[in-house]
């Protein structure tokens, strides 16, 4: 093993077990040593993940074994993580990475006519800024903001901060020049620092892309710029949505939807709830809702199989709620996904996925909110991993 790579940082967490970083010059693994077998075995950090998990290893004596939670893991991780950002090269990746995913997510869509608001692509739609030179000068205009704004966050903005004029400046790099990305960084760090400072240390360190395997993608970041060798046939330099990075993957883009999904509604996603049961149609009907309308969702948008959709409302409550029975069997839950949430916060989320078009898109707006609630979930269960080299902001 060492021939082939090196152990870069290492904790015990027992006479019998110790945890390590073991790197090539790639994505790390993890290393788990058996101290009394002298043996290790390597793994995607993402293993980590699953807080519930257990690790059984064999003693040196006969029939010996020690059980260990995952969950307890944690002081660890995060110790072996923080001496491999000091010692390796990760750390100038790291914060290339940061750069080039603050202009992908900041990236302001073109908007030249005013009707081109009413018929706005999913991908304008999935921007959370927009360059309106929808007026008489083609060139100059306005960024507007594609999220809803925060008191705070609307009194920083002087009336005419996010005006711009020339086609240069109403790019990504005009956008920063204004000074309104430090802005909103400064006024909740937490929606707009610290969620992509833990993305990109999630996305070099090979943990999940918000529930799916990135490891293609986690590879081919450590290897950009280089000659390629071997690189997967899977993995294409194109021009995409995310345009800093150039990087063509599915699971990549659907992260970024994900984490702008999050910023756009997070001051919402905290009245959705996500639960499971065995008979979503049941449940509802017997709670008092009325099935409205039934909608087929391909996969890839709630899940990794496709589902059905049935919307239902009760009137008397003020609650809506989404139905999602699985098409094909899914290793991710057992029944159907229920999503619920107050009728007023979905009424108000699909007038946050539009700017001045229609807001009946409910398809568009229940795949976001599923997408903010589990961006949430991921981010703060790998926040407590990289929080010590991450240059997190928190009081």
């Amino acid at each position: 093993m060492e021939e082939q790579g090196k152990i870069v940082s290492t904790c015990d967490i027992d006479t019998n077990l110790a945890l390590q970083i073991w790197t090539r010059g790639k994505t790390p693994r993890l290393s788990i040593l058996n101290k009394g077998k002298n043996s290790r075995k390597l793994i995607h950090i993402a293993w980590v993940e699953k807080r519930s998990r257990t690790l059984s290893i064999s003693g040196k004596k006969s029939g010996e074994v020690f059980n260990y939670n995952v969950s307890d893991f944690e002081p660890a991780i995060s110790k072996i993580l923080t001496e491999y950002f000091a010692r390796t090269n990760f750390r100038l990746k790291y914060f290339k990475l940061v750069i080039d995913l603050e202009k992908a997510l900041h990236h302001p869509e073109l908007i030249t006519h005013k009707s081109d608001f009413a018929m706005m692509t999913e991908e304008k739609r999935s921007s959370l800024w927009i360059a309106d030179c929808s007026g008489e000068d083609r060139t100059s205009g306005v960024f507007r903001p594609f999220f809803p704004l925060s008191a705070d966050e609307a009194g920083a903005f002087t009336e005419d901060i996010l005006n711009f004029s020339g086609v240069h400046e109403r790019t990504t790099d005009g956008l920063f020049r204004t000074g309104a990305v430090d802005i909103l960084k400064k006024i909740n760090p937490e929606r707009w620092h610290n969620t992509v400072r833990v993305t990109a240390a999630a996305m070099l360190l090979g943990f999940s892309y918000c529930g799916s395997d990135g490891s293609k993608t986690a590879d081919y970041l450590w290897t950009a710029g280089e000659k390629p060798k071997n690189l997967n046939p899977n993995v294409t330099v194109l021009k995409t949505p995310v345009k800093r990075l150039s990087i063509h993957d599915p699971e990549l883009l659907r992260l970024g939807h994900k984490l702008t999904a999050f910023i756009r509604h997070c001051y919402r996603i905290d009245d959705v709830k996500v639960s499971y049961v065995s008979d979503a149609e049941k449940e509802l009907q017997e709670a008092g809702f009325s099935r409205t309308r039934r909608i087929d969702f391909n996969t890839g948008t709630l899940g990794d199989v496709p589902y059905r959709v049935t919307f239902y409302v009760s009137e008397a409550d003020g609650m809506t709620a989404f139905g999602c029975n699985p098409r094909m069997q899914t290793a991710r839950h057992t029944g159907d996904m229920l999503i619920m949430m107050p009728s007023d916060t979905f009424s108000e989320a699909m007038k946050d996925d539009t700017i001045g078009g229609s807001s009946t898109n409910e398809f568009y707006t229940v795949t976001r909110l599923l997408w903010a609630k589990q961006f949430k979930s991921w981010y703060e269960n790998l926040k407590p991993y990289v929080r010590n080299f991450a240059g997190l902001i928190e009081e």
